[in-house]
């Protein structure tokens, strides 16, 4: 189970995530990080226009 407190203004946000399966927190953490990782792109093999 993961808890998180997020406070905006005067208004207090309690988040508990609460995971089931049988693969470990770790991996699923990497997991989420490696899918918001934006894709790389090509600096010489771009045909956009530059600057």
């Amino acid at each position: 189970m993961e808890q998180q407190i997020i406070t905006i203004g005067q208004v207090t946000y309690e988040l508990q995530r609460v995971f089931q399966g049988t693969r470990p927190l770790s991996e699923l953490m990497a997991e989420r990080l490696a899918q918001n990782i934006p894709m790389a792109q090509s600096i010489d093999g771009d045909h956009g226009h530059g600057v």
